[in-house]
């Protein structure tokens, strides 16, 4: 990772982290992180946190509500009043920064762990004033990267996303809310993910130019020796239909309400997650699709909250079109936002899968079983009435396909501050 990008991190690490204080509840901290590479789950926590952090210092400056709503015309005045707000500025700050974590962190951190460099990222402008369009090409020739990790770059956009999503939906599980440009953020980044996939167009033979949903159907089925799209056992419609399982998803549906109903219309900058309760414990499930490099996987994640901490059980199924029995299953056990001097997470996941191709090809893995573990760290490093936490995260993930995560065999290596 090149000094000067990790000098202009902690740099705007540190502006953030001074703007915001005073202006929330420290009890609700954010994390910043370095890892090797940039990886994704480093970048859905920064990301999600300088926009944060912006958006506060944004209502802070303009607000969200400019004078009493009690009557007719002072609730069209603040109805109006959001929706111009949201329009020209919510909604193109929400964007493009869904669609630079798609691109830097997402296909870019693919990238960075093949070793590619001098990749052409180019972002058009966000809506209204644009089509949102962002891009991160570099053509390659087969002797550079294996089929699979070719894969894995296409797919790292959206794969990102997801990660993106998980980390939200876990800071409102432990929290019970949201913030509504948080909810904006989520909505965005499922919406690309749903759009971008139902939204392709069919293959035709001899395509050359492929989006990352047509170039993730093309090359699954080139990998597996497939050559004519008649013949394909998984499809693009087979992908648009399982796509449509991520709309089983609890957190969109109350960040719509509180998006629409709470914010728009009655002017509230914070929702409430409903939780389903069983005894002393708060559930909620979300399922997801995330795009393999053997196949789609499906994902039931439960979220669980006991005693202040969460707890979230991950099952993964794997699509069956060109390898048989393979999934997973994950669990974390998470305490992020402790008032302790000291707490931990605890990551363990474990998995079947075919085996992978990769340094061009040059090294192919077993496949078979396979885990990752890794424990983060948070120790209190200031006072109690300005809190701040160091975060060391340490472990080890053997070869495989892990959602955010290096291919290859790697350590888990992380380090950061929670403010």
């Amino acid at each position: 990772m090149p000094t000067s990008w990790i000098t202009k991190h902690l740099l705007a690490i540190l502006i953030f982290s001074i703007s915001a204080v005073g202006q929330d509840s420290m009890s609700f901290p954010r994390s910043w992180l370095l890892s090797p590479g940039a990886d994704m789950r480093s970048g859905a926590e920064n990301f999600s946190s300088v926009h944060y952090q912006f958006s506060l210092i944004e209502d802070q400056i303009i607000g969200t509500n400019w004078q009493s709503e009690e009557t007719v015309a002072g609730k069209i005045i603040g109805v109006a009043g959001r929706t111009l707000k949201f329009s020209f500025l919510d909604m193109p700050v929400d964007y493009f920064t869904m669609v630079l974590m798609h691109e830097w962190y997402g296909h870019g951190s693919r990238y960075r762990e093949f070793g590619i460099t001098g990749v052409d990222y180019g972002y058009g402008w966000p809506p209204p004033y644009g089509d949102g369009q962002g891009w991160a090409s570099y053509y390659s020739s087969p002797d550079e990267v294996s089929t699979q990790e070719r894969l894995g770059i296409w797919i790292g956009g959206l794969e990102s996303e997801q990660v993106l999503n998980r980390t939200m939906r876990q800071r409102w599980m432990i929290t019970g809310e949201q913030h509504y440009r948080e909810g904006w953020f989520y909505f965005w980044s499922f919406q690309n993910i749903m759009a971008y996939i139902a939204d392709a167009i069919d293959l035709v033979e001899g395509q050359q130019s492929f989006n990352d949903p047509q170039a993730y159907v093309y090359l699954l089925n080139t990998d597996r020796g497939f050559q004519y799209i008649h013949e394909y056992p998984f499809t693009l419609d087979d992908l648009k239909k399982m796509n449509k399982l991520c709309a089983l998803d609890p957190f969109l549906w109350f960040t719509v309400y509180n998006n629409f109903i709470n914010y728009l219309w009655g002017g509230q900058t914070r929702g409430k997650i409903p939780r389903l309760h069983v005894g002393q414990i708060d559930y909620l499930p979300a399922v997801h699709i995330t795009l393999t490099p053997f196949g789609v996987e499906t994902h039931i994640q439960n979220y669980l909250m006991y005693d202040e901490v969460l707890y979230m059980l991950n099952f993964r199924f794997g699509e069956q079109s060109y390898y048989d029995s393979w999934g997973g299953i994950g669990f974390l056990a998470s305490h992020p936002f402790a008032q302790s001097k000291y707490s931990a997470d605890l990551s363990i996941d474990v998995w079947k899968q075919p085996g992978l191709q990769l340094d061009a090809g040059r090294l192919e893995t077993d496949g078979g079983i396979g885990a990752a573990v890794s424990l983060r760290t948070y120790y209190q490093i200031t006072t109690a009435s300005m809190p701040a936490k160091a975060i060391f995260e340490i472990g080890y993930k053997s070869a495989g396909f892990l959602e955010g995560y290096p291919l290859a065999a790697s350590p888990i290596l992380m380090i950061g501050l929670q403010i």
